[in-house]
């Protein structure tokens, strides 16, 4: 994990003593499973479950684990560990019957889901944030862009709605992969054949974990499930991305429309003190990278051979950490920044003149077409006014007035469509405002 980029409750919920603890949770609740099914005293059950994981004993785990002479199996030495707390008398009775993965991978899908319902508790606040930005700025006239160039007027509401859909789409994947990819567990034993275990006591310990028993697995659980999540998590930093590229791209020097959130003694850069660069925007481009790193690799891991091997092991230690703090933290961070933002309207304004009105050559051209002027003479028509306009800076409603539309057609415009029609045509509040209606009914 990154300390950097990562907040608090994701790092406690990613912790070795949050990681032990939910081990000794599972233990407990297989424990308890045979309590039930009278193969074990409920004396020696509470007495288990009363133990907590402690840092020391994390610390314990570590040295027999890693130290010299250690077992390079943090299970087995975490499972030492808990003993020696529970005596020798009863010790033998705790990790009976199962496997490593029969512990693990519950313990793991719930921290998941924990994670996983952190990360979308932050969305919706998002999307509600975001909704209630593009309120605000519903009729906020701006020039909206294509390929990096002047297409036609929008606003900034609805700029910040079409995100908002983004993230609700998100929050919707994030709810089916809690009620379906980690909705379950196995505690199968070491090929998933419940040689030693009765599939009725697996189901009644996951039970208690809130989990349905998977029908058909190995060693491990499927990783297509874990990939599923990560998946999941990769779209939404894809959406955060995409909003930070754009937002950055407005912040720009000479465009100006937005400003990022800043601290009071925010500096720019070490040799260019005016400088307010957008580095919240930067970073949440960066971090979406990594998340699909960590989704490549966590896709990889489905390719597990056989029962099991320890590849998909190493890769989640990284991957599953890393994926979720780090959307956590963005989804944080671009919620904040969304509050926060400064927008500019009146530059936003400047920007939309300074099309010199080329973004209503569509109208203009679909109005000449319906007076019988064929569709090449009005593309061609709109295409070199429009070029000329934006060439040497003069407005397009003038040359459409006193320019003709072709050497065969000695007629401008103006003479074809009427003047009052004519400048009717270059009125963006005008041309938007049946889609904005439309669009913000909907929400």
């Amino acid at each position: 994990m990154l300390a950097r980029y990562t907040l608090k409750p994701m790092r406690d919920l990613w912790s070795k003593k949050a990681k032990f603890q939910g081990w000794h949770d599972v233990e407990c609740a297989w424990m308890q499973a045979r309590v039930d099914f009278n193969e074990l005293s409920s004396d020696v059950c509470g007495q288990v479950k009363a133990i907590q994981v402690t840092s020391k004993m994390v610390k314990r785990i570590k040295e027999l684990d890693t130290g010299p002479g250690g077992y390079r199996h943090d299970m087995i030495a975490f499972v030492v560990t808990v003993q020696e707390q529970i005596g020798e008398e009863w010790a033998s009775e705790y990790h009976k019957k199962i496997t490593s993965y029969d512990i693990e991978d519950p313990a793991l899908i719930i921290l998941l889901r924990n994670a996983v319902g952190l990360i979308s508790k932050e969305a919706y606040k998002f999307e509600e944030v975001l909704h209630k930005k593009a309120m605000e700025h519903k009729w906020t006239l701006m020039i909206g862009r294509t390929h990096g160039q002047y297409a036609e007027p929008t606003t900034f509401g609805h700029l910040l709605i079409v995100y908002a859909e983004a993230v609700r789409r998100s929050i919707q994947r994030l709810e089916y992969v809690l009620d379906n990819e980690l909705s379950e567990g196995k505690m199968s034993g070491p090929v998933g054949m419940y040689g030693e275990i009765d599939p009725a006591m697996e189901e009644r310990a996951l039970s208690y974990m809130g989990l349905k028993p998977a029908k058909v697995e190995t060693q491990i659980l499927q990783r297509d499930r874990h990939a599923a999540v990560v998946s999941a998590l990769s779209i939404l930093a894809g959406t955060i991305e995409q909003m930070a590229r754009t937002f950055w791209e407005m912040m720009r020097s000479d465009v100006e429309e937005l400003r990022e959130p800043r601290k009071e003694n925010q500096r720019g850069s070490s040799s260019m003190p005016w400088k307010r660069n957008p580095i919240l925007m930067e970073r949440l481009q960066g971090l979406p990278r990594l998340i699909r790193g960590a989704l490549m690799a966590q896709m990889e891991s489905i390719s597990t051979p056989e029962g099991r091997d320890i590849s998909q092991s190493i890769v989640e230690r990284h991957t599953l950490p890393d994926a979720t703090s780090l959307t956590h933290y963005a989804v944080v961070r671009m919620t904040k920044c969304i509050r926060d933002l400064e927008v500019f309207p009146d530059k936003m304004n400047a920007n939309l003149d300074k099309t010199y009105g080329v973004w209503a050559g569509q109208r203009v051209q679909t109005a000449l077409m319906d007076k019988g002027v064929p569709y090449g003479v009005a593309y061609k028509y709109i295409q070199r006014e429009g070029i000329f306009a934006n060439d040497h800076e003069t407005p397009m409603l003038k040359l459409l007035r006193s320019i003709a539309i072709s050497q065969e057609n000695p007629r401008n415009a103006a003479d074809i469509l009427g003047e009052e029609n004519l400048r009717k045509l270059f009125d963006p509040q005008e041309y938007i405002q049946k889609g904005i209606e439309h669009i913000f009914s909907q929400i």
